[in-house]
C-alpha cells in the first residue's frame, strides 16, 4: 500500500457542524469525512454506493483504529489520502491520513471493512465475492487513473 500512485484524494474544509463547541474538529467528524471519502472513491470507479445497497450488498466498516495527531479548526481544509487493499478475498482493508494545509498530518485511520448481502431480514458475510464487485475492489487498491 505504500505507491504514491494508488491515494484516492477528497478535500473537505472543516465547517461549523464538524466541530465542538471550542471550535475543533469533533472526533466523531473523522468517520463522516472517511466514509465521505471511500463513498467518493467508489464513485470513481464507477458504482455508486446506493447502486450497491439497491442490489443488496452493504460495505460496512467492521474495525477501525484512528490516531489523532494535531487538531483541525472551523474552516481548514483538510487533504485525505486513501489507499485501499484487498486481503484474504474478502476484508477490505482502508489506510487514510488526513493532513493539513501545511503538510502535517492532522490523523492517520486504518479502516477493515467486509461485504455482507441483505436478503429479506439477513444479512450474511460474502465469502466468494461476485466478479464485479470484486473488480471493483482491485481498482480501489489499483488507485485512480492518472
Amino acid at each position: 500500500m505504500s505507491s504514491i500512485n494508488n491515494h484516492w484524494k477528497l478535500i473537505k474544509t472543516v465547517l461549523p457542524q464538524h466541530t465542538d463547541h471550542a471550535g475543533v474538529m469533533w472526533h466523531g467528524s473523522y468517520l463522516n469525512f472517511l466514509e465521505e471519502g471511500r463513498i467518493d472513491a467508489l464513485d470513481k470507479v464507477g458504482l455508486s454506493y446506493s447502486k450497491l445497497s439497491r442490489n443488496g450488498f452493504e460495505i460496512p466498516v467492521i474495525s477501525i483504529q484512528m490516531k489523532y495527531r494535531k487538531s483541525f479548526i472551523h474552516g481548514e481544509k483538510v487533504l485525505l489520502t486513501s489507499q485501499f487493499k484487498l486481503e484474504n478475498k474478502i476484508r477490505l482493508i482502508c489506510k487514510t491520513l488526513f493532513f493539513k494545509s501545511n503538510g502535517d498530518i492532522g490523523a492517520e485511520a486504518a479502516i477493515e471493512l467486509v461485504v455482507v448481502r441483505k436478503t429479506n431480514d439477513s444479512i450474511k458475510l460474502v465469502r466468494e465475492l461476485p466478479v464485479q464487485i470484486k473488480n471493483i475492489l482491485l481498482m480501489l487498491e489499483e488507485g485512480p487513473k492518472v
